[in-house]
């Protein structure tokens, strides 16, 4: 098993629950192939209903983006996806269901974590959008009335004064505040994940990389790794962008992004009274989106793309220095605690997918950015679909057939490209 990267959740996490490598052969209802939170929350899920359920990861629970990701707790798609958009991409009758489970997926995040009691700084404080711009303001006041068509009336659309104050910096002109949103430490709830799911019966089995996945002669699968196999009568692939060569068809069916994280050495009261007073987390509307909280020990974080090459941790650390400057000047130079680093998924169009790969073998993938309370969500959603207690036509997303993500053959150099043209239109729409 690879050495974990240094994050700040390393380093505030408590230790993850006895996870042993696979040895020998098992038998499960339902395999799963990945320890985020999707996959955990799925184990989860399906052992609470009754399941003999297995799942194998290649490192530790957490280990890939679903431990390394500055932890926001999102109710809501991307700003370019409002509920109109959804219908319009997938149809009403999904639409609806997935608005559904993204809307109500903060809430289900906490009352989660509250009923199994993980200790992972929950806080459920609410999740800003600032808009960078007059037009992003009128975006987010169209998907304001659309979430209250929904029954979300919670949601608010806040002026440019009540941003600056709830910021603590100027210069937007409008926020969209999900007050079901927040923020959590997202190592300790992967692990706290994956101590509940073995408490419900689960059988979950770190450094146990899966090598191949064989139809058995009637409709099962067996998950061959190499000290053991699993014979499943079915497979969820809950890899996101870590699924390798494994399943070719669902690799090239995403686009792979390269992430750093920033946490600043702790700062003082006089800073954490004056930039986010009420610690909302914020995401902006920007091309390459200003993201900022604070973390549970007082560290300003942010995160972001950085081109890649020699040095990348180094440039990334001076970097999301020189940006939180920008931003909140009178409190520079922010100086690095932690940087660290991780990929997600983005998907096409930038909606989550559920792929049918074969039959009694499926992937659910492409969190875009919105894991920490989509994916847990989905889990479960898929776990009552593989007991039987739902549809196909109640789930939030269709089956379909992976198919091969446009441009995927530039995913190593697209930062290179896409990072300098987005900052410059940045620079010139809003002036910082």
């Amino acid at each position: 098993m690879r050495a974990e990267i240094p994050s700040l959740w390393a380093a505030l996490s408590p230790p993850p629950p006895d996870m042993p490598p696979l040895a020998g052969d098992a038998r499960a209802d339902v395999a799963v192939v990945g320890g985020g939170f999707l996959g955990l929350s799925a184990a989860l899920h399906l052992a609470e209903g009754g399941a003999a359920v297995v799942l194998l990861e290649a490192e530790t629970a957490g280990f890939g983006a679903s431990g390394r990701n500055t932890g926001f707790v999102v109710p809501a798609l991307k700003a370019t996806l409002g509920p109109d958009d959804v219908r319009r991409a997938i149809g009403p009758g999904h639409a609806d269901r997935l608005v559904d489970l993204v809307g109500g997926s903060g809430r289900a995040l906490f009352d989660l974590i509250a009923r199994l009691g993980i200790e992972c700084s929950a806080e459920e404080i609410g999740w800003l959008q600032p808009a960078h711009t007059a037009a992003a303001a009128r975006v987010l006041e169209t998907r304001a009335s659309e979430w209250h068509a929904t029954g979300r009336g919670d949601v608010r659309l806040l002026d440019a004064a009540e941003t600056a104050i709830r910021l603590g910096t100027a210069g937007y002109h409008a926020a969209l505040l999900v007050p079901t949103g927040g923020q959590v430490n997202p190592l300790a709830l992967a692990r706290g994940l994956a101590a509940a799911a073995i408490r419900a019966g689960a059988r979950v089995h770190a450094a146990t990389p899966v090598t191949a996945l064989d139809r058995g002669p009637g409709t099962g699968w067996t998950v061959r790794t190499a000290r053991g196999a699993v014979v499943a009568d079915r497979v969820l692939l809950a890899t996101n962008a870590l699924v390798g060569a494994l399943v070719p068809a669902v690799r090239d069916a995403l686009i792979p992004v390269r992430a750093h994280q920033f946490a600043s050495v702790p700062l003082s009261p006089a800073a954490r009274a004056d930039i986010l007073p009420g610690r909302s987390p914020a995401s902006d509307t920007r091309r390459h989106t200003f993201a900022v909280r604070w973390s549970p020990d007082g560290r300003l974080m942010t995160g972001g793309v950085v081109t890649a090459g020699p040095g990348v941790r180094g440039r990334a650390a001076r970097s999301f220095a020189r940006r939180l400057a920008i931003f909140y000047p009178s409190h520079a130079p922010f100086a690095a605690g932690h940087v660290w680093e991780g990929t997600i998924a983005v998907m096409p169009g930038t909606l989550p997918a559920l792929m049918s790969v074969a039959p009694g073998l499926d992937a659910a993938i492409g969190c875009n950015g919105r894991g920490v309370a989509l994916t847990t969500a989905l889990g479960a959603r898929l776990a009552a679909h593989a007991l039987g207690r739902a549809s196909d036509a109640d789930l939030p997303l269709p089956f379909r057939p992976p198919t091969r993500a446009p441009g995927r053959f530039f995913a190593s150099i697209g930062p290179s490209v896409w990072l300098p043209w987005s900052e410059l239109r940045d620079r010139i729409e809003t002036g910082r």
